[in-house]
Formats: structure tokens, sequence, C-alpha cells
């Protein structure tokens, strides 16, 4: 889950893998998506100091358009296409995050797992942050292996999915 350090230096945004971020967020039922935030927003401080990392990512409901355009303006910048609007990831973003709010508050048992459909918006808007890094550090580390926590985290999660899976048939 650590960046390198040449990486969390010359990164704009936070550094992770397609598959890594796809297995992270199954393995954790969407909560990798939160640490996702937080980190994005954490590299982002670096360079704007008064930005609240924590508070962006408790009320990502408010500040995730924020860190859409910005990625999306950075892609422009870069002269990049990115193949998605902020306004539209955004809208499903809420869509995932609101749902299974309503679902959990109504003791619907779905609604954990409806959280993990954020993992679709932060997805595009993950691959946009690679092809941004892609162009601006050529060699750096890409973050895409897992370590020991990242295991201990998937080893963890595919029990409590099979668990979850056992219940659910029996």
């Amino acid at each position: 889950m650590q960046q390198h350090k040449e990486t969390l230096e010359n990164g704009l945004f936070f550094q992770i893998g397609t598959e890594k971020l796809i297995e992270l967020t199954l393995a954790t039922f969407g909560l990798y998506g939160l640490w996702w935030n937080y980190q994005n927003w954490r590299q982002i401080q670096r360079h704007e100091p008064h930005i609240q990392p924590l508070l962006r990512t408790l009320l990502s409901v408010v500040y995730q358009y924020d860190l859409f355009q910005r990625v999306h303006q950075q892609c422009q910048h870069d002269k990049e296409t990115p193949r998605w609007k902020p306004a539209r990831v955004y809208f499903l973003y809420l869509l995932f995050t609101l749902i299974p709010l309503w679902l959990l508050v109504s003791n619907h048992p779905w609604g954990a797992l409806v959280f993990m459909l954020t993992l679709l918006p932060n997805l595009l808007v993950n691959q946009a942050i690679n092809l941004i890094h892609d162009k601006r550090m050529h060699f750096y580390a890409q973050n895409t292996e897992l370590n020991g926590i990242d295991w201990a985290i998937i080893v963890i999660g595919l029990v409590i999915w099979l668990t979850l899976l056992i219940l659910a048939v029996s």
C-alpha cells in the first residue's frame, strides 16, 4: 500500500495499479476506495498545504467531484483525453455511495455489497491518473505488486467472502 519515494515526491496523485485497486477494493467490500480517496488528497496536499485529506475523505460525497475534476484537468493539460467527464463520473459515485447508505439505514443486507460499486468511477479516474504518471514520470515504481499487508487484506477478505457465501447458501 506504500508508494515508492520517487512517485510520492514527483507524482501529482496517488499511484496504484489497476488490478491492485480492483483486488483490494473487492477484498475490503469497497472500503479501500476510501483509502484511495485519502491517499489522493494527501498527495494533493503536498502541493496545496491548505487541503485537509481526512476531512475531504470523510465528506467524499461533497469533495469527490473536485478530485475527479482535478484529474480530468490535469489530463487535458498533459494533452491526454480521458474517456469520461467529471460530472458523469461524480453522478455515478453519488449513486453508488448514497444508495448503499440508504440500504444500510433501512436494514437491507445488500447495502454493504452495493457500496463496492464505487470502484467503477474510481477505476476510470485511477486509469487517468496512471496515464498522467506514465507521461510525466517515465521510470517510476507503479505500485502494482502486492506486499505482505495487501496479501493479508486479500486473505481476510476472501475468508469473509467465503463465510458470507456459506451463510447465504445454508
